[in-house]
């Protein structure tokens, strides 16, 4: 099953089937042991000497191939349940969930939120039993980001600044090294994250009094470009490096970034669409050739109320 496949299923037979999975578990995310109660036999465990979590840890990597991110998040709840330290499968899950959650409806905020909540929490888990994980540290961010833009930013101040907490400390780390094709980096997706959020951000007192940390044009064209080298074959890293290349334009009066974000967008028509949200990434594309101005508030999705 793919994401463009995900995308076009009903919301009630996506949703049933998400019940059916946490059901299959038998344990979410509350129903686990606190990090101080767990044993430490199991908290850096070996797959390979249980045969029941290896092959659930076999069939959840298929399922992951097969694009069938419900699946393979139902066996990764099953895994936690038996394994609650498993380091790796708690990250799996919630890049799991984050792919379930952006395929439902995006107004469907009583669907989405419950599924990027559930993220947060995987990750958050599986962060606090390694601060060093950098998979882990980026999928924290990656889900709290969400809850918040699901929730409605100006309802998730907290999120927001708990968000640019996280972001500053993965970026303080090694990398993530995870990929699952050569067009699809999770160094670059971290990248491609701080672009968004430095861009997004107010570049005001207010921010950095409300929030500890504001917005900056600038670092998110450097955030951007890096994410660019690292996958120089993601429409959605290209259209963010123009996006974010018109924006400083725009804010400082720079010419030279102007011209070169507008050449980026320009560019993306050669590309072809790798994921389901390609075609909006192109929208937003010919929005900011059409009107420059826009650029430091455009975003593919953001909700704000």
């Amino acid at each position: 099953m793919t994401r463009s496949t995900l995308r076009r299923c009903s919301f009630p037979a996506a949703m049933a089937l998400l019940a059916l999975t946490v059901a299959a578990a038998g344990a979410d995310a509350d129903a686990l042991p606190p990090v101080d109660a767990i044993p430490a036999s199991v908290l850096t465990p070996d797959r390979h000497g249980d045969p029941t979590v290896t092959a659930l840890w076999s069939a959840s990597v298929e399922a992951e191939l097969a694009r069938d991110p419900e699946r393979s998040a139902a066996l990764r709840r099953q895994i936690l349940a038996l394994r609650p330290g498993d380091i790796h499968t708690g990250w799996r899950l919630a890049r799991d969930l984050m792919l379930i959650g952006e395929s439902l409806p995006e107004d469907d905020v009583a669907a989405r939120l419950p599924v990027f909540e559930e993220a947060r929490a995987v990750s958050t888990r599986a962060f606090e039993l390694d601060p060093r994980c950098p998979e882990c540290c980026f999928y924290r961010f990656a889900s709290i980001s969400r809850v918040a833009t699901t929730r409605g930013a100006l309802r998730s101040m907290g999120l927001v600044r708990e968000a640019g907490r996280q972001l500053t400390t993965c970026l303080a780390m090694p990398p993530p090294t995870w990929s699952d094709a050569d067009w699809n980096h999770e160094q670059a997706n971290l990248y491609y994250g701080a672009a968004v959020y430095y861009r997004m951000l107010p570049d005001n007192w207010w921010a950095q009094n409300l929030l500890g940390l504001r917005g900056d044009r600038r670092e998110a064209a450097r955030w951007a470009r890096r994410a660019v080298e690292v996958s120089p074959d993601r429409l959605d890293y290209r259209v963010e490096l123009g996006i974010a290349l018109v924006c400083v334009g725009e804010a400082f009066g720079d010419g030279a970034a102007r011209r070169e974000g507008l050449e980026w967008l320009a560019d993306v028509d050669q590309l072809p669409d790798r994921m389901d949200t390609d075609p909006v990434d192109r929208n937003r594309a010919e929005e900011v050739r059409l009107e420059p101005g826009s650029a430091c508030g455009n975003a593919r999705a953001l909700k704000v109320e």
